[in-house]
């Protein structure tokens, strides 16, 4: 995440400490879902059962395929905004942070993203890289959000969130369809997607898609020399499906390549330069690449009316030449599951799960490690990572309307030698038809990762003719004009504890067929083992390094900055979400939802100055999210889609020094899109404008060195070929 940064930036900020309305008539039953279809729509994320979602003992929502195109996002990301309790934030024009329940920070891991049921991850860190998401949109049945801990059913990271991607089955695939889109930023999209029938058995579906556009959408002058940059985005994916009898074979392949425009180069400190007069910075420009491929199979084996066995295959390839993870993964997972619907007049599943990653991270040079604006370095270049689990899960009707859901996953994990339990305890009573209550506790942690532990961070800027004041001794302070070089390190800790969350819920839900659904639920959640970034003075130090310096200067100021990780940080989070789908008429649909969150952070020890504006930095979270869609179909051939978001902002207490720095904006987005179809003999055509009237707004504290983001128009036009 947020890899938009320019090596320029860095020395900068710190040195001074599409889409149409319909696919196809092939779609139409799938877009035009109503709320009835809606509230029995079967969803698998919660419980890995197919299960109604008004049966469900979770705050679980769906996304669907209509509210996504009716919403004019291109990523994943922005279409999360749909959904309660997540805080999507865009860092640049191709950079999001995306959090629920907790902090939104770089490199978060608390949230499990999957395409059909298939992780994407970056295992360095084992968090989403949000831009590399190998899933068309235009392939996406629905989108399944589960919010709390779902860590017995699918692991690590499945800690406050759960996302799950489902893709269209290939029958039901967009066939024959192209389309192009342009904007400005010079945004340009081009897709084509096809589906058929393969034999009595066997249906497949295919797409390839390219994008094109600007890194940054922003005035800021920091930009603009570079304004000349692209990132060009390449997916392409193949399914097919085969049933026969009581066997069914899913396999996939796909992937993403990203190539963006970048600024790179090393500093030339004269010290080191034997006090020649060069510039402080030699950059050139070069291109950065990240990608990732997969490939798997389910095969499905019915072994009578109610009972099923499963079986999963995946391998992923990913790897990125960036210099704050320039790695490459090789990941095999599989997956055994086996159901019987009318076990003990229950539903059990059992499943078996194992993992193994070969990762290899990049070595760097001693010049590189000290002059490169970053790089992050392991202890070992390569790793062979592993972790198995084993998991039950056991929902039982005790009464016609009280359910109890029990299941526990114990999972072991190679990169720390630990096993890890992962229960949960839900029930549910229906209280009437369309009315249910239901209440859950569960245990989920965060899947370990070398980052942190035998990874390390190190940063680097040189800047000359800088003018310093020096504390040479208790008592004597010398200023003057000085170069200065520091290099800062985040130091990994080996042993480091894997965080661990037990949430507690309470939900209401109510369905009215064919007009409302409504949720409403809290939570409580105790976080323990959370890593910070602590200050060591001890291997933090500075000194004065005279002669060969710049031309007018002193000296050099050298100065060696080392945090370290720990984990004596817990916290408390508290919160709830509230949901609404309301089908005002045939033609109008109305989609709203909010959420609140209170983070309070607690430190296991004395609590220094340091300490507490560290907790009170945790605890600078956005307190309120908000956002309402509104579909109408103004005739049976023009519609009008409207987004509107909000983001509260923050003011952080005042023992913060740079409170103004690390403080939240308030956000508001509005998105207004156009359709009509068909515009002309198959065409269909949509036009949106994203952050209407809200031109160059900043998501982040200014802190996380985010970027301005502009207005944004684009046109998209889709054609069905015959």
């Amino acid at each position: 995440m947020f890899r938009a940064r320019l090596a320029t930036t860095i020395a900068g900020f710190i040195l001074p400490f599409p889409i149409t309305a319909f696919a196809q008539s092939d779609l139409s039953e799938l877009l035009d879902m109503p709320l009835e279809a809606l509230s029995d729509t079967k969803v698998v994320s919660a419980t890995k059962t197919a299960l109604s979602l008004a049966d469900i003992p979770a705050a679980t929502y769906v996304i669907t395929a209509k509210e996504i195109k009716r919403s004019g996002v291109r990523s994943v990301a922005d279409a999360l905004t749909l959904a309660p309790g997540l805080h999507v934030a865009k860092f640049s024009n191709y950079d999001w942070g995306v959090s629920a329940r907790t902090t939104n920070e770089a490199m978060s891991n608390s949230m499990l993203v999957m395409v059909d049921g298939r992780s994407v991850f970056n295992p360095m860190f084992s968090g989403v890289d949000w831009d590399l998401i190998p899933v068309s949109l235009d392939n996406i049945d629905h989108i399944e959000v589960v919010l709390g801990p779902v860590g017995t059913i699918w692991g690590g990271n499945a800690v406050h969130a759960v996302i799950n991607i489902i893709t269209v089955d290939a029958e039901d695939a967009p066939k024959r369809h192209v389309s192009a889109a342009v904007g400005n930023y010079h945004y340009q999209e081009y897709q084509a997607h096809h589906a058929g029938k393969v034999s009595d058995n066997l249906f497949m579906s295919g797409y390839a898609e390219f994008v094109q556009h600007m890194p940054w959408t922003s005035d800021q002058e920091i930009v603009q020399p570079h304004q000349d940059y692209r990132v060009y985005t390449e997916r392409f994916g193949l399914r097919g499906d085969y049933q026969h009898f009581d066997k069914t074979v899913s396999f996939q392949l796909g992937g993403i390549r990203s190539r963006e425009d970048y600024q790179w180069g090393l500093y030339q400190p004269h010290f080191l330069n034997g006090g020649e007069d060069v510039d402080d910075f030699a950059p050139y420009q070069t291109e950065m690449l990240a990608e990732e491929y997969f490939g798997g199979v389910k095969y499905l084996q019915e072994l009578g009316e109610d009972r099923h066995w499963e079986q999963q295959l995946w391998i992923t390839y990913s790897s990125s030449d960036g210099s704050d993870r320039n790695a490459y993964f090789t990941r095999y997972d599989s997956e055994t599951s086996y159901q019987d619907a009318n076990f003990f007049g229950g539903h059990l599943t059992l499943g078996l799960n194992y993992r193994f990653i070969d990762e290899y991270f990049r070595p760097y040079s001693a010049d590189e490690s000290l002059l490169s604006p970053y790089v992050r370095v392991a202890d070992e270049q390569g790793y062979g990572n592993k972790s198995i689990a084993g998991y039950f899960n056991f929902i039982y009707p005790i009464t016609d309307s009280t359910t109890v859901m029990l299941g526990n996953r114990w999972q072991y994990f190679d990169i720390n030698h630990e096993t890890y339990s992962q229960p949960q305890l839900r029930v549910m009573q229906k209280l009437t038809d369309g009315q249910s209550v239901w209440a859950g506790w569960g245990r989920a942690l965060v899947t370990p990762a070398r980052d942190g532990r035998s990874a390390h961070f190190k940063r680097n800027v040189y800047a000359s003719d800088q003018y310093v004041c020096v504390q040479l001794a208790p008592n004597n302070v010398y200023c003057g004009d000085f170069d200065r070089y520091r290099t800062t390190t985040y130091v990994g800790k080996e042993e480091l504890k894997a965080p661990e969350v037990d949430t507690f819920e309470v939900g209401y839900k109510f369905y009215e067929k064919n007009n409302v659904s409504f949720d409403v639920n809290l939570f409580y959640s105790e976080e323990s083992n959370i890593p910070v970034w602590a200050y060591d003075p001890n291997s933090s130090g500075a000194m004065i390094v005279t002669g060969n310096s710049s031309p007018g200067t002193v000296g050099t100021l050298v100065e060696s900055i080392v945090y370290r990780k720990e984990e004596r940080v817990s916290s408390k989070t508290s919160g709830g979400e509230i949901a609404l789908k309301w089908l005002v008429s045939k033609d109008l649909q109305v989609n709203a939802n909010y959420s609140y969150k209170r983070i309070k952070a607690e430190f296991d020890g004395a609590e220094s100055l340091a300490i507490k504006q560290l907790l009170k930095t945790y605890e600078n979270e956005p307190q309120h999210l908000a956002s309402a869609q509104v579909m109408w179909d103004v005739t049976d051939s023009f519609w009008v889609s409207s987004v509107l978001h909000y983001a509260s902002g923050t003011d952080p207490d005042d023992i913060l020094a740079n409170a103004e720095q690390v403080a939240w904006p308030d956000v508001v987005t509005w998105d207004l899109l156009f359709g009509l179809q068909p515009f002309y003999k198959g065409l269909e055509m949509t036009l949106t404008v994203e952050n209407l009237f809200n031109d160059q707004i900043n998501e982040f504290p200014e802190s996380y060195n985010g970027f301005d983001n502009g207005t944004q128009y684009w046109l998209e036009l889709d054609w069905f070929l015959p």
